[in-house]
């Protein structure tokens, strides 16, 4: 009958220097004995026949074998290949999921449809001073609705065959800790992409604050209902959408838009790639792109083939009138990050002037031609020549329904916007393992809305406390990334309506909050046209950055770049101060990121940016009496200030005013 938690099995790594917490299932009344590396503990099963016991705080080392044996049935169970060492728990949305081997997150590049290929990963093996003593294991997703008391999952070690599998942020973090420090490293895996802060609060964190109890109320309100458990399926379920917002049929194709003679001198110019429905050129619906292209006299007569980006979410495409290829219909989602590849016959193709024309279609959320220029092309199979088409293209809208409202998915079991469904289902089975810390990229999700961005400070320092309080060790120190830079369509240097920025200084202020709390940025790494920016080998520098200075009192560098530490108003300029900001630096001499206004709270460029030791000194002409200013305040702003360590000042603001 003796059973321990899945954390406890081979090749497992504990934490040093804190009791060890083990736990599991055994006779009630029973006497147990738990033995490492000659440190012994005892403790008794309850009349639940649940145990827990604490081993006494062990200095690093190992491999060891770890027993706990059953002194009235002389069962025992026996763990061979445990370490002792530092034990990080890695959790957030899908920037944290994202595999060392890119796999689920393909983004295609021409000629390659990993974003890390294998030979990375072996590079990435090769970097690690003794890939014995690092090991991982993942919880595996469960939104069931249930507090889960166990999982299924696997301590491994980081091999060439596993490190693939492995969080990539997690994955450098962890090796550069490994390889300061010299001693084990084990990483607990915990993560789901799309996720927002509520699901990972537990109940009694979302009931701490007045501000967040409607959120259990609502949850409660739904899961006593008997067709919800009838209904659901053990995976996730799709967002339902109306049968309306199905594609009412092709008008433009009879109106002669996808022909190589149609005047489209009217259409309106738009850039490809990029967003109609952020941009404003229209709301979800039918829209049209067409582009005349000079082929090459050789190139007449071949078969050839048009390359596009992801479109969200269907296609039908054409060549000189004739269709040559398409994806999606109805409400299918799955191919809204998908490229496309469509072969064009011989027949079609003339010397000069040719057209490709694109109809997309689209129901809810953005309507996009996603990925990056290079990705749209014409190519000529036999020689590997090719026509770029990234850049400008004619548009216009053949049905557009507006900005259409994504349908409320019910608050229940798969459904990871539940309140607390993540926590139960994924951090209940791990909680009291013995951590350092936890490490944490998270909140792409939760700029969905201005008020969730505002209300995101809340959530997460509820979580955090959650967190501490159910690990029973204390307020463990707690590291997040800030969000990278991502454009959402939006391409200005200051969008006073910018939630990405709302959410990225909330981040920031959490760490005022409370101690213990630290960041890194990831704001300069980021894509404009990816939300899951591929450098995630300088993400993980950056948290083990913060790690080795506020964690384990290592300085070589600073643990992060300049971060807003108050401003003050002489004159007709605002002196602005920061933290961590020796040798504080501005790259390329690019003083647009910053914007100061007056008591109007209208905001205008700095026309001087002055550095001063640690601090900044700004005016502008349209502002005689400064009293705020706010830096990278845009979903992908430039980012130009920096301190003498290369590390990002993180984007902020000085003012609490309204954000409309």
């Amino acid at each position: 009958m003796l059973a321990l938690n899945p954390l406890f099995q081979d090749h497992a790594v504990f934490q040093q220097k804190i009791p060890v917490p083990v736990w599991g299932k055994a006779e009630p009344g029973h006497r147990l004995k738990a033995e490492l590396s000659g440190t012994t503990a005892f403790t008794k099963v309850s009349a639940s026949g649940s145990f827990k016991l604490r081993l006494p705080p062990m200095t690093a080392g190992g491999p060891f074998i770890f027993t706990v044996t059953d002194l009235d049935s002389g069962e025992q169970i026996t763990l061979q290949d445990v370490l002792v060492g530092e034990v990080w728990l890695a959790s957030g949305q899908s920037n944290m999921e994202y595999p060392l081997s890119g796999k689920g997150f393909s983004r295609p590049s021409a000629g390659d449809e990993t974003p890390l290929s294998e030979i990375q990963v072996q590079e990435y093996i090769s970097t690690i001073p003794d890939g014995e003593k690092f090991r991982f294991i993942t919880i595996p997703r469960n939104a069931s609705g249930c507090p889960e008391e166990t999982f299924n999952g696997n301590w491994r070690v980081v091999t060439p065959e596993s490190a693939g599998e492995l969080s990539a942020a997690a994955a450098w973090f962890g090796k550069y800790i490994q390889e300061k420090l010299d001693v084990p490293v084990g990483v607990i895996h915990c993560s789901w992409g799309g996720s927002r802060a509520v699901g990972w609060i537990g109940r009694a964190g979302l009931f701490s604050e007045p501000e967040t109890v409607h959120f259990i109320n609502q949850r409660d309100a739904e899961l006593v209902k008997a067709d919800l458990w009838d209904e659901r399926k053990a995976s996730q379920q799709p967002i339902p959408v109306p049968r309306e917002f199905i594609d009412p049929g092709n008008k433009g194709v009879d109106w002669g838009w996808a022909n190589s003679d149609f005047n489209d001198s009217g259409w309106e110019d738009f850039t490809v790639p990029g967003s109609w429905v952020h941009q404003k050129y229209a709301g979800n619906g039918a829209v049209w792109i067409r582009k005349t292209v000079e082929l090459p006299a050789h190139w007449a007569g071949k078969n050839l083939s048009l390359e596009l980006g992801p479109v969200d979410k269907m296609d039908i495409s054409y060549f000189n009138g004739t269709e040559i290829g398409r994806s999606g219909k109805e409400l299918d989602p799955s191919f809204w990050n998908k490229r496309r590849s469509y072969p064009i016959p011989a027949d079609l193709v003339k010397p000069g002037k040719n057209t490709v024309a694109v109809r997309a279609y689209s129901y809810i959320d953005d309507g996009t031609f996603s990925g990056t220029g290079e990705l749209y092309y014409l190519l000529e199979p036999e020689s590997g020549e090719r026509i770029e088409l990234g850049g400008a293209w004619k548009f216009r809208a053949e049905y557009d329904m507006g900005l259409t409202k994504r349908p409320a998915q019910r608050l229940g079991p798969c459904n990871t916007c539940t309140p607390s469904i993540l926590f139960e289902g994924m951090i209940n089975p791990i909680k009291t393992y013995g951590i350092r810390g936890a490490i944490w990229y998270q909140g792409e999700s939760d700029t969905g809305t201005l008020a969730e961005a505002l209300a995101y400070r809340k959530k997460l320092a509820e979580m955090i406390q959650n967190w501490r309080y159910v690990w029973e060790q204390g307020d463990f120190p707690f590291i997040q990334m800030q969000l990278a830079g991502y454009n959402l369509g939006r391409e200005s240097q200051y969008d006073p309506e910018s939630w990405w920025s709302v959410l990225s200084d909330n981040q920031r202020r959490i760490c005022e909050d409370l101690p213990g709390v630290y960041m890194a940025s990831a704001v300069d790494i980021g894509e404009a046209k990816d939300i899951h920016p591929q450098n995630k080998k300088t993400a993980g520098y950056r948290l083990a950055l913060c790690a080795l200075n506020n964690v384990y009192r290592i300085r070589e560098k600073a643990p992060e770049g300049p971060r807003f530490a108050g401003c003050v108003q002489e004159g007709h300029s605002i002196r602005v101060r920061f933290r961590h900001a020796e040798g504080l630096t501005l790259k390329e001499d690019l003083p647009r990121s910053f914007y100061i206004a007056g008591d109007d709270h209208h905001f205008y460029p700095a026309d001087k940016v002055g550095i001063e030791g640690d601090t900044l000194l700004l005016s502008s002409e349209k502002v005689e009496i400064p009293c705020a200013v706010r830096y990278a305040w845009s979903g992908f702003p430039s980012n130009t200030l920096y301190n003498g360590d290369g590390l990002p000042a993180s984007p902020f603001r000085s003012d609490d005013w309204e954000i409309n």
